[in-house]
């Protein structure tokens, strides 16, 4: 009997192949399971450098309230792979991973199929034999030769472009912005979120070219008041077709308001209700399962749970935090992170706010070292201390800090994932 563990000890050495940039194999993959993404319902496709698992998670969550079935494939996963595949907020059944992997394993092995082409493939299938009435589908890297590209969206949404994965998509944002303008498509809306002025130039001339119409965000919305506290977004915005007041979301930092602003664009484009839409912003963590960005997991100390893995993303973060600056004492950060990933420009903005470092090195082959990232530290003349894992450098961190500080907990989905054992219920006022 083919077991979930035996999917699992298949599907994760394919990671050998590494990452592999075309559509050949993806879209032979596709015909033997006899076309599943021509058959998810409606498709929202959605791509970017930072926000856009944020964004596809808030489309879900107002679909879900709206009621439609609603597919959800993101990545990468915290705890558990299937997380990535969700219908209706339920992660895919363990025995429906095995069923398919069983089913795909001579193919995959005859193609040289990577990881992420047979996840996408098993997502598309499930998504299809369960009836989804609706799919969000998150682009895993750049769009055009993305595995996920195979898929006829009705709306394609592009989250603000920045500097990621240069070795494949370009060193610079242009040539980033036009592997992400792949996904457009003839006949599908696109819905940009706020880009810089090289990027937004390369995605209208694209969505020029594909004949696709057009919507720009941030031009026909305005975000009015809003209070913010560390857990909590309190905000009003007045779009082309009405004024929402007093909208609430768990989702409470800074750059989360242009990803609230894309999905409620998105969503009056699929004409979901203001209740919905309202519902949605307020119940997304328990319609989607999103966790870890910038979440709430403890009060005393106040403890973060992030996966800005990137400059920018980190950048991102270090802005939410100084909006709250009088909210804590001193910060402690817990961080870890890839090979492929600038950690010196990561740790350089997080000290522009950190009191200390507590560096860990995430259980995967393609992290950093604690060790290294020490002696970078110094280099930078930061604080910094190198312990053996996640949990260590937690606990360290967590026996410094008195109840007026906040830990930070950053740099990597992987590291997110080790850390979330500690804290397993989302809560806004936990105290573990």
């Amino acid at each position: 009997m083919f077991t979930y563990q035996d999917a699992i000890d298949f599907l994760f050495p394919l990671h050998r192949f590494g990452m592999k940039m075309g559509l050949e194999t993806m879209e032979t993959l596709c015909k033997a399971l006899g076309n599943p993404e021509r058959k998810m319902g409606k498709v929202i496709h959605v791509a970017g450098t930072n926000g856009k698992g944020s964004t596809s998670a808030l489309l879900a969550s107002i679909a879900k309230e709206s009621g439609e079935k609603v597919a959800l494939y993101t990545s990468p996963h915290l705890i558990d792979f299937t997380e990535r595949i969700r219908l209706n907020s339920l992660p895919i059944p363990q025995e429906a991973v095995a069923e398919y992997t069983r089913f795909l394993r001579p193919l995959a092995e005859s193609t040289g199929a990577t990881f992420f082409e047979v996840t996408t493939a098993i997502a598309f299938k499930y998504f299809a034999d369960s009836n989804a009435t609706l799919s969000v589908i998150e682009v895993g890297m750049g769009g055009r030769l993305d595995a996920t590209n195979v898929v006829q969206p009705n709306v394609c949404i592009i989250t603000p472009i920045g500097l990621d994965h240069t070795e494949w998509l370009g060193n610079d944002i242009p040539t980033i912005a036009l592997e992400k303008a792949g996904i457009i498509k003839q006949g599908a809306r696109t819905i940009l979120s706020h880009q810089t002025l090289d990027a937004m130039e390369v995605l209208t001339r694209a969505a020029k070219e594909k004949k696709s119409k057009l919507t720009i965000a941030p031009s026909i919305t305005r975000i009015g008041s809003a209070t913010s506290s560390i857990g909590k977004l309190r905000f009003h915005l007045h779009s082309a077709r009405q004024s929402y007041y007093g909208l609430e979301t768990p989702l409470w930092a800074e750059y989360q308001r242009e990803n609230v602003r894309t999905a409620i664009v998105a969503a009056e484009y699929l004409n979901f209700s203001e209740s919905a839409i309202r519902n949605g912003l307020l119940n997304i963590i328990e319609n989607t399962g999103l966790r870890a960005r910038l979440e709430v997991v403890s009060r005393r100390p106040l403890i973060l749970l992030d996966v800005s893995h990137n400059p920018h993303g980190i950048e991102a973060t270090v802005e939410a935090l100084n909006k709250h600056r009088k909210e804590f004492e001193n910060l402690f950060v817990v961080f870890g992170a890839m090979q492929d990933k600038d950690a010196k420009s990561m740790l350089m903005k997080l000290g522009e706010l950190a009191s200390r470092f507590f560096f860990a090195t995430p259980q995967t082959e393609r992290a950093l070292s604690a060790a290294y990232l020490e002696n970078l530290s110094h280099e930078l003349q930061l604080n910094g201390t190198a312990f053996t894992s996640t949990d260590e450098a937690i606990s360290a961190a967590k026996s410094l800090a008195n109840a007026s500080d906040l830990i930070l907990i950053t740099g990597s989905f992987y590291l997110a994932g080790e850390a979330i054992n500690r804290f397993p219920i989302a809560h806004q006022n936990a105290s573990a």
